[in-house]
């Protein structure tokens, strides 16, 4: 991808974490076609589909209630960009095999496995230091990782 693409991906991106109800971190993710650099699904970290809370734990943020560290407990909290991006996709019937990834925070490791098996080959990332398991995983599963 040349780099005036990535940067106009990268503010895009940045653009759709403004959409997240989240009070801790607002998280945008893009997968795009390789071929046409076109994005073919988005998500942004929030709570499910026509959700009626605002935030996970309702009008708090779960996570900071409970002071949970960033890229532990995945299980508790709202929706991952990165996750909500590939099941954006697969509602709509998009393949995601041998798709790209952009996000604009590293992902976490339960959406590390799921970038995985959805067939994405490659993922851009900050690599912030923050969620390196994350990052290993994909390393390690062959998918090409892309800092920015």
């Amino acid at each position: 991808m040349k780099k005036e693409l990535l940067e106009i991906r990268k503010q895009q991106c940045r653009a759709l974490a403004s959409a997240s109800p989240c009070s801790r971190r607002s998280v945008g993710a893009l997968i795009l076609d390789p071929l046409t650099n076109a994005i073919i699904s988005d998500g942004y970290n929030g709570t499910p589909r026509k959700s009626l809370l605002k935030l996970c734990g309702g009008n708090i943020c779960l996570r900071t209630k409970l002071s949970i560290k960033s890229g532990t407990q995945s299980d508790l909290g709202c929706h991952h960009a990165e996750m909500n991006a590939i099941l954006n996709a697969s509602r709509a019937g998009i393949q995601t095999l041998n798709k790209w990834l952009l996000t604009s925070c590293d992902p976490c490791l339960m959406c590390a496995k799921a970038i995985h098996h959805a067939g994405i080959i490659r993922v851009y990332a900050p690599q912030e230091q923050t969620q390196m398991a994350g990052l290993h995983y994909l390393a390690e599963q062959g998918v090409e990782i892309r800092k920015f």
